[in-house]
C-alpha cells in the first residue's frame, strides 16, 4: 500500500522566491568584479540606488510589484527614467516576468529571443 501512496499523493509545491531568500548566505570572495543585486523598487530613493548599481558596473533586477500596484503611473515614470539612463550609458534593460525588471551596466547586452 506504500507504494500506491507515493504514487497518488500530491507532492507540496515549492515557493522559489522562499527558497532562494532563506538559503545560507556564504561570505563573499575577495576578487569580485560585480554583483547581481535585488532591489524593490519602492520611490525616487532606489532609482538613485539603481543607478549606483549600474555605474559600479553591478546587474540589477528590479521588483516593480509593490509600486505597480499602488502606482503604475509612477511605476511607468520610473521605469522611463531607468530606461533614459540605461540608453544614455549603453547598457540594457528586459522584462523577466510581469513583475520584475533585468538591468544591466554598459558593456552588457541581454539576448531577449534566441532565433532557431
Amino acid at each position: 500500500m506504500a507504494i500506491f501512496e507515493k504514487m497518488f499523493t500530491k507532492k507540496e509545491e515549492i515557493d522559489i522566491d522562499d527558497f532562494l531568500n532563506n538559503m545560507d548566505v556564504e561570505e563573499e570572495p575577495e576578487e569580485i568584479d560585480f554583483y547581481v543585486k535585488p532591489i524593490n523598487l519602492q520611490s525616487n530613493v532606489e532609482i538613485e540606488m539603481t543607478i549606483r548599481e549600474l555605474a559600479q558596473k553591478n546587474i540589477v533586477i528590479l521588483d516593480i510589484d509593490g509600486i505597480s500596484k499602488r502606482n503604475p503611473q509612477k511605476a511607468k515614470q520610473f521605469i522611463s527614467q531607468l530606461k533614459i539612463y540605461i540608453d544614455d550609458k549603453g547598457g540594457d534593460l528586459a522584462m523577466m516576468s510581469k513583475t520584475k525588471l533585468l538591468l544591466v551596466p554598459e558593456k552588457v547586452k541581454i539576448i531577449k529571443k534566441i532565433n532557431k
